[in-house]
Protein backbone atom coordinates (compact mmCIF):
# COMPACT_ATOMS: atom_id res chain seq x y z
CA UNK A 1 0.00 0.00 0.00
CA UNK A 2 1.19 3.32 -0.80
CA UNK A 3 2.13 6.35 1.18
CA UNK A 4 1.04 9.73 1.26
CA UNK A 5 4.82 10.93 0.56
CA UNK A 6 5.13 8.10 -2.56
CA UNK A 7 1.65 10.01 -3.62
CA UNK A 8 2.77 13.56 -3.17
CA UNK A 9 6.12 12.54 -5.07
CA UNK A 10 4.02 10.89 -8.10
CA UNK A 11 1.81 13.56 -8.34
CA UNK A 12 3.84 16.66 -7.59
CA UNK A 13 1.88 18.15 -4.61
CA UNK A 14 2.77 18.32 -1.16
CA UNK A 15 2.38 15.72 1.32
CA UNK A 16 -0.07 17.95 3.09
CA UNK A 17 -2.26 18.99 0.27
CA UNK A 18 -2.76 15.28 -0.32
CA UNK A 19 -3.41 14.10 3.12
CA UNK A 20 -5.81 16.49 3.72
CA UNK A 21 -7.67 15.71 0.16
CA UNK A 22 -7.72 11.79 0.85
CA UNK A 23 -8.88 12.66 4.18
CA UNK A 24 -11.98 15.22 2.73
CA UNK A 25 -11.18 18.00 4.35
CA UNK A 26 -13.63 20.30 4.02
CA UNK A 27 -11.43 23.34 4.51
CA UNK A 28 -9.26 23.36 1.75
CA UNK A 29 -9.92 24.82 -1.32
CA UNK A 30 -7.87 23.85 -3.84
CA UNK A 31 -9.09 23.08 -7.57
CA UNK A 32 -11.06 20.04 -9.15
CA UNK A 33 -8.43 19.49 -11.21
CA UNK A 34 -6.47 19.02 -8.44
CA UNK A 35 -8.50 16.82 -6.30
CA UNK A 36 -8.93 14.66 -8.81
CA UNK A 37 -5.63 14.32 -10.13
CA UNK A 38 -4.40 13.23 -6.23
CA UNK A 39 -7.58 10.73 -5.86
CA UNK A 40 -6.89 9.06 -9.03
CA UNK A 41 -2.68 9.06 -8.06
CA UNK A 42 -3.75 7.28 -4.81
CA UNK A 43 -6.17 5.23 -6.56
CA UNK A 44 -3.41 3.61 -8.88
CA UNK A 45 -0.95 3.70 -6.36
CA UNK A 46 -3.61 1.37 -3.98
CA UNK A 47 -3.55 3.89 -0.84
CA UNK A 48 -6.54 3.59 1.59
CA UNK A 49 -7.43 6.52 3.51
CA UNK A 50 -7.66 5.92 7.55
CA UNK A 51 -11.75 5.33 7.21
CA UNK A 52 -11.21 2.38 5.16
CA UNK A 53 -7.85 1.06 6.74
CA UNK A 54 -10.10 1.15 9.83
CA UNK A 55 -12.99 -0.66 7.81
CA UNK A 56 -10.55 -3.36 6.62
CA UNK A 57 -9.02 -4.04 9.97
CA UNK A 58 -12.30 -4.61 11.49
CA UNK A 59 -13.21 -6.69 8.71
CA UNK A 60 -9.93 -8.52 9.59
CA UNK A 61 -10.88 -9.20 13.22
CA UNK A 62 -14.30 -11.04 12.04
CA UNK A 63 -12.34 -12.73 9.20
CA UNK A 64 -14.46 -11.14 6.63
CA UNK A 65 -11.49 -10.40 4.57
CA UNK A 66 -10.76 -13.62 3.72
CA UNK A 67 -14.72 -14.57 2.69
CA UNK A 68 -15.26 -13.46 -1.08
CA UNK A 69 -17.81 -16.31 -2.26
CA UNK A 70 -20.80 -17.60 0.54
CA UNK A 71 -22.82 -20.48 -0.93
CA UNK A 72 -26.65 -20.17 0.78
CA UNK A 73 -27.92 -23.06 0.77
CA UNK A 74 -32.23 -23.70 1.01
CA UNK A 75 -34.27 -25.95 2.60
CA UNK A 76 -37.75 -24.99 1.25
CA UNK A 77 -38.35 -25.13 -2.39
CA UNK A 78 -39.93 -21.92 -3.91
CA UNK A 79 -43.61 -23.02 -3.65
CA UNK A 80 -42.82 -24.25 -0.08
CA UNK A 81 -41.88 -20.55 1.13
CA UNK A 82 -44.85 -19.12 -0.92
CA UNK A 83 -46.45 -21.03 2.16
CA UNK A 84 -44.73 -19.96 5.04
CA UNK A 85 -42.44 -16.58 3.86
CA UNK A 86 -40.21 -16.58 7.35
CA UNK A 87 -37.57 -18.68 4.90
CA UNK A 88 -37.77 -16.19 2.54
CA UNK A 89 -37.26 -13.59 4.86
CA UNK A 90 -34.16 -14.99 6.09
CA UNK A 91 -32.32 -15.96 2.80
CA UNK A 92 -32.97 -11.97 1.68
CA UNK A 93 -31.22 -10.79 5.13
CA UNK A 94 -28.61 -13.16 4.84
CA UNK A 95 -27.88 -11.87 0.92
CA UNK A 96 -28.47 -8.31 2.03
CA UNK A 97 -25.66 -8.95 5.17
CA UNK A 98 -23.44 -10.14 2.50
CA UNK A 99 -23.96 -7.61 0.21
CA UNK A 100 -23.42 -4.78 3.15
CA UNK A 101 -19.75 -6.70 3.75
CA UNK A 102 -19.17 -6.84 -0.33
CA UNK A 103 -19.25 -10.60 -0.06
CA UNK A 104 -20.69 -12.65 -3.13
CA UNK A 105 -23.74 -14.94 -2.50
CA UNK A 106 -24.35 -17.71 -4.45
CA UNK A 107 -27.63 -19.72 -4.72
CA UNK A 108 -26.72 -23.36 -4.42
CA UNK A 109 -28.90 -26.23 -5.66
CA UNK A 110 -29.30 -29.61 -4.86
CA UNK A 111 -28.93 -32.02 -7.51
CA UNK A 112 -31.59 -35.00 -6.15
CA UNK A 113 -30.18 -37.13 -9.12
CA UNK A 114 -26.63 -36.69 -8.26
CA UNK A 115 -26.85 -36.20 -4.43
CA UNK A 116 -24.57 -32.51 -4.94
CA UNK A 117 -25.59 -29.05 -4.72
CA UNK A 118 -24.91 -27.28 -7.52
CA UNK A 119 -23.36 -23.56 -7.90
CA UNK A 120 -22.63 -21.34 -10.86
CA UNK A 121 -18.45 -20.21 -11.26
CA UNK A 122 -16.19 -20.67 -9.06
CA UNK A 123 -16.09 -22.55 -5.75
CA UNK A 124 -17.72 -21.22 -2.67
CA UNK A 125 -15.36 -20.29 0.22
CA UNK A 126 -18.04 -21.00 2.84
CA UNK A 127 -21.49 -21.81 3.46
CA UNK A 128 -25.00 -20.71 4.75
CA UNK A 129 -27.64 -23.29 5.24
CA UNK A 130 -30.48 -22.26 6.14
CA UNK A 131 -33.60 -24.39 7.89
CA UNK A 132 -33.08 -28.18 8.52
CA UNK A 133 -31.54 -30.45 6.33
CA UNK A 134 -30.95 -34.24 6.28
CA UNK A 135 -27.46 -36.02 7.03
CA UNK A 136 -27.52 -36.77 3.52
CA UNK A 137 -27.83 -32.93 2.40
CA UNK A 138 -25.50 -31.85 5.02
CA UNK A 139 -22.89 -34.49 3.56
CA UNK A 140 -23.06 -33.53 -0.13
CA UNK A 141 -22.72 -30.02 1.60
CA UNK A 142 -19.20 -30.90 2.87
CA UNK A 143 -18.12 -32.53 -0.02
CA UNK A 144 -17.72 -28.60 -1.32
CA UNK A 145 -16.88 -27.08 1.82
CA UNK A 146 -15.71 -27.88 5.35
CA UNK A 147 -16.81 -24.39 6.81
CA UNK A 148 -20.62 -24.39 7.03
CA UNK A 149 -23.11 -21.73 9.24
CA UNK A 150 -26.50 -23.82 10.03
CA UNK A 151 -29.24 -20.93 10.52
CA UNK A 152 -32.48 -22.06 12.40
CA UNK A 153 -30.81 -25.37 13.10
CA UNK A 154 -28.36 -27.16 14.63
CA UNK A 155 -27.82 -30.49 13.50
CA UNK A 156 -24.67 -30.79 15.46
CA UNK A 157 -22.93 -28.73 17.88
CA UNK A 158 -19.67 -30.22 18.27
CA UNK A 159 -19.07 -30.07 14.03
CA UNK A 160 -20.95 -26.77 13.06
CA UNK A 161 -21.81 -23.13 14.06
CA UNK A 162 -25.04 -22.04 13.94
CA UNK A 163 -27.35 -19.18 14.81
CA UNK A 164 -31.00 -19.70 16.18
CA UNK A 165 -34.06 -17.94 17.78
CA UNK A 166 -34.57 -18.57 21.10
CA UNK A 167 -37.65 -20.60 21.40
CA UNK A 168 -38.01 -20.89 24.88
CA UNK A 169 -37.91 -16.94 25.23
CA UNK A 170 -40.42 -16.40 22.37
CA UNK A 171 -43.00 -18.58 23.91
CA UNK A 172 -42.72 -17.65 27.70
CA UNK A 173 -42.89 -14.22 26.09
CA UNK A 174 -46.68 -15.45 24.40
CA UNK A 175 -47.81 -17.13 27.01
CA UNK A 176 -47.33 -14.45 30.10
CA UNK A 177 -48.62 -11.36 27.32
CA UNK A 178 -51.94 -13.11 27.03
CA UNK A 179 -51.95 -14.15 30.25
CA UNK A 180 -51.47 -10.38 31.60
CA UNK A 181 -53.83 -9.49 29.08
CA UNK A 182 -57.12 -11.39 30.85
CA UNK A 183 -56.58 -14.74 29.12
CA UNK A 184 -57.12 -17.83 30.33
CA UNK A 185 -58.56 -20.51 28.17
CA UNK A 186 -55.64 -20.24 25.28
CA UNK A 187 -55.56 -22.99 22.94
CA UNK A 188 -51.80 -23.31 20.99
CA UNK A 189 -52.48 -23.92 17.16
CA UNK A 190 -49.77 -26.15 15.22
CA UNK A 191 -48.31 -29.34 14.66
CA UNK A 192 -47.90 -31.98 17.17
CA UNK A 193 -44.60 -32.88 14.90
CA UNK A 194 -42.06 -30.60 13.10
CA UNK A 195 -38.96 -31.35 11.31
CA UNK A 196 -35.94 -31.21 14.26
CA UNK A 197 -32.26 -29.92 12.80
CA UNK A 198 -31.97 -32.79 10.92
CA UNK A 199 -35.08 -33.00 9.14
CA UNK A 200 -36.54 -35.81 10.70
CA UNK A 201 -39.91 -35.59 12.49
CA UNK A 202 -39.69 -34.70 16.32
CA UNK A 203 -42.27 -33.00 18.63
CA UNK A 204 -42.78 -29.61 17.82
CA UNK A 205 -40.86 -27.43 20.16
CA UNK A 206 -43.09 -24.59 20.35
CA UNK A 207 -46.07 -26.19 20.90
CA UNK A 208 -44.12 -28.41 23.95
CA UNK A 209 -42.49 -25.04 25.72
CA UNK A 210 -46.54 -24.00 25.41
CA UNK A 211 -48.09 -26.61 27.54
CA UNK A 212 -44.94 -26.71 29.59
CA UNK A 213 -45.02 -22.42 30.27
CA UNK A 214 -48.92 -22.68 30.95
CA UNK A 215 -48.30 -25.47 33.72
CA UNK A 216 -46.87 -23.27 35.73
CA UNK A 217 -49.81 -20.79 36.12
CA UNK A 218 -51.32 -24.39 37.80
CA UNK A 219 -55.53 -23.68 37.13
CA UNK A 220 -55.79 -20.29 36.36
CA UNK A 221 -54.68 -21.09 32.96
CA UNK A 222 -56.84 -23.47 31.22
CA UNK A 223 -54.33 -24.94 27.83
CA UNK A 224 -55.51 -26.94 24.58
CA UNK A 225 -54.49 -27.49 21.87
CA UNK A 226 -55.40 -27.24 17.77
CA UNK A 227 -53.53 -29.59 15.29
CA UNK A 228 -52.95 -27.86 12.33
CA UNK A 229 -50.45 -28.70 9.59
CA UNK A 230 -48.76 -24.89 9.40
CA UNK A 231 -50.43 -23.30 6.23
CA UNK A 232 -52.96 -20.96 6.01
CA UNK A 233 -55.52 -23.20 4.23
CA UNK A 234 -55.19 -25.85 6.89
CA UNK A 235 -55.00 -23.66 9.89
CA UNK A 236 -58.57 -21.58 8.25
CA UNK A 237 -60.88 -24.95 8.21
CA UNK A 238 -59.13 -26.97 11.30
CA UNK A 239 -59.84 -23.52 13.92
CA UNK A 240 -63.38 -23.18 12.00
CA UNK A 241 -64.94 -26.40 12.63
CA UNK A 242 -63.07 -25.79 16.43
CA UNK A 243 -64.96 -22.13 16.82
CA UNK A 244 -68.28 -23.79 15.65
CA UNK A 245 -68.11 -26.94 16.76
CA UNK A 246 -66.75 -27.87 20.23
CA UNK A 247 -65.97 -24.15 21.14
CA UNK A 248 -69.41 -22.92 20.44
CA UNK A 249 -71.06 -25.44 22.63
CA UNK A 250 -68.98 -24.40 25.61
CA UNK A 251 -70.52 -21.98 28.59
CA UNK A 252 -69.14 -18.68 27.89
CA UNK A 253 -66.57 -19.00 30.63
CA UNK A 254 -65.03 -22.52 29.49
CA UNK A 255 -64.23 -21.10 26.10
CA UNK A 256 -61.07 -20.34 24.43
CA UNK A 257 -60.93 -16.98 24.18
CA UNK A 258 -57.37 -16.70 22.57
CA UNK A 259 -55.16 -18.72 19.99
CA UNK A 260 -51.51 -18.80 19.89
CA UNK A 261 -50.57 -19.64 16.58
CA UNK A 262 -46.97 -20.81 15.91
CA UNK A 263 -45.96 -19.29 12.55
CA UNK A 264 -47.59 -16.34 10.90
CA UNK A 265 -49.36 -18.79 8.09
CA UNK A 266 -51.27 -20.56 10.97
CA UNK A 267 -51.62 -16.55 12.20
CA UNK A 268 -53.03 -15.52 9.01
CA UNK A 269 -55.54 -18.94 9.01
CA UNK A 270 -56.98 -18.04 12.27
CA UNK A 271 -57.75 -14.71 11.90
CA UNK A 272 -59.93 -15.98 8.43
CA UNK A 273 -61.37 -18.55 10.22
CA UNK A 274 -62.90 -16.59 13.05
CA UNK A 275 -63.99 -13.94 10.62
CA UNK A 276 -65.75 -16.92 8.42
CA UNK A 277 -67.33 -18.17 11.95
CA UNK A 278 -69.01 -14.70 12.23
CA UNK A 279 -66.68 -13.28 14.81
CA UNK A 280 -64.36 -10.90 15.03
CA UNK A 281 -60.39 -10.54 16.00
CA UNK A 282 -59.55 -9.62 19.02
CA UNK A 283 -62.96 -8.41 19.76
CA UNK A 284 -64.58 -12.28 20.82
CA UNK A 285 -61.09 -14.35 20.10
CA UNK A 286 -57.83 -13.12 19.58
CA UNK A 287 -54.78 -14.16 17.90
CA UNK A 288 -51.19 -13.95 18.72
CA UNK A 289 -49.17 -14.62 15.77
CA UNK A 290 -44.96 -15.68 15.45
CA UNK A 291 -42.24 -15.10 13.34
CA UNK A 292 -43.82 -11.20 13.09
CA UNK A 293 -42.81 -10.80 9.31
CA UNK A 294 -43.38 -7.22 7.21
CA UNK A 295 -46.97 -8.91 6.29
CA UNK A 296 -48.17 -8.69 10.10
CA UNK A 297 -48.36 -5.16 10.23
CA UNK A 298 -50.47 -4.94 6.92
CA UNK A 299 -52.96 -7.19 7.71
CA UNK A 300 -56.61 -6.55 9.30
CA UNK A 301 -56.37 -6.07 11.86
CA UNK A 302 -52.55 -5.73 12.37
CA UNK A 303 -51.17 -9.03 14.02
CA UNK A 304 -49.63 -8.75 17.39
CA UNK A 305 -46.74 -11.42 17.59
CA UNK A 306 -43.55 -12.68 18.42
CA UNK A 307 -40.81 -10.75 16.56
CA UNK A 308 -37.80 -12.92 15.26
CA UNK A 309 -34.99 -10.37 14.62
CA UNK A 310 -34.21 -12.41 11.16
CA UNK A 311 -31.43 -9.35 9.99
CA UNK A 312 -29.73 -10.25 13.08
CA UNK A 313 -29.66 -14.03 12.64
CA UNK A 314 -28.40 -13.40 9.47
CA UNK A 315 -25.01 -11.25 10.26
CA UNK A 316 -24.76 -13.45 12.95
CA UNK A 317 -24.42 -16.24 10.84
CA UNK A 318 -22.01 -14.09 8.29
CA UNK A 319 -19.83 -12.74 10.84
CA UNK A 320 -19.76 -16.78 12.20
CA UNK A 321 -18.95 -17.93 8.57
CA UNK A 322 -15.20 -15.50 8.75
CA UNK A 323 -14.41 -15.99 11.78
CA UNK A 324 -14.42 -20.09 10.70
CA UNK A 325 -12.62 -19.06 7.39
CA UNK A 326 -10.30 -16.57 9.48
CA UNK A 327 -9.12 -19.27 11.74
CA UNK A 328 -9.97 -16.88 14.83
CA UNK A 329 -12.51 -19.84 16.05
CA UNK A 330 -11.19 -23.22 17.08
CA UNK A 331 -14.47 -25.01 17.88
CA UNK A 332 -18.10 -24.78 16.82
CA UNK A 333 -20.19 -22.17 18.84
CA UNK A 334 -24.16 -21.60 18.62
CA UNK A 335 -25.96 -18.74 18.79
CA UNK A 336 -29.04 -17.91 20.20
CA UNK A 337 -30.90 -14.52 19.16
CA UNK A 338 -33.64 -13.43 21.81
CA UNK A 339 -36.98 -12.43 20.87
CA UNK A 340 -39.52 -9.72 21.19
CA UNK A 341 -43.58 -9.27 21.52
CA UNK A 342 -44.84 -6.44 18.83
CA UNK A 343 -48.20 -5.55 20.25
CA UNK A 344 -50.32 -4.16 17.68
CA UNK A 345 -54.15 -4.91 17.38
CA UNK A 346 -54.88 -8.54 17.29
CA UNK A 347 -55.24 -9.34 21.14
CA UNK A 348 -57.74 -7.57 23.34
CA UNK A 349 -57.44 -6.98 27.08
CA UNK A 350 -60.19 -8.62 28.72
CA UNK A 351 -61.74 -7.28 30.95
CA UNK A 352 -62.44 -9.25 34.51
CA UNK A 353 -66.32 -9.22 33.78
CA UNK A 354 -65.20 -11.66 30.57
CA UNK A 355 -63.79 -14.47 32.57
Amino acid sequence: MATLKEIAQECGFSIATVSRVLNEDDTLSVPEATRELIIETAGKLNYKTRSERKRVEEARKKGLHKLSRVGIVEMLSVGEQIEDAYYMYLKNNVEKACMEEEIEAVPMHFDSGTGEYKNMGKPVDGIIAIGQFSDERISAMRKKTERIVFMDSSPDEQRYCSVKTNYETGVRQGVDYLVRQGHRNIAFVGPVNSRDSKAVSAPEERRRLFGVLTGQYGDTVKPETIEVTGTARDATEKILAFITGDNNLRKEEDKVTALFTYNEATALGAIKAVQNAGLMVPEDISVLGYNDTVLASYMQPPITGIHIYMDEMARAAVEALGKLIGGYVNIPFTTLIPTTLMERGSVKKRSKNEN
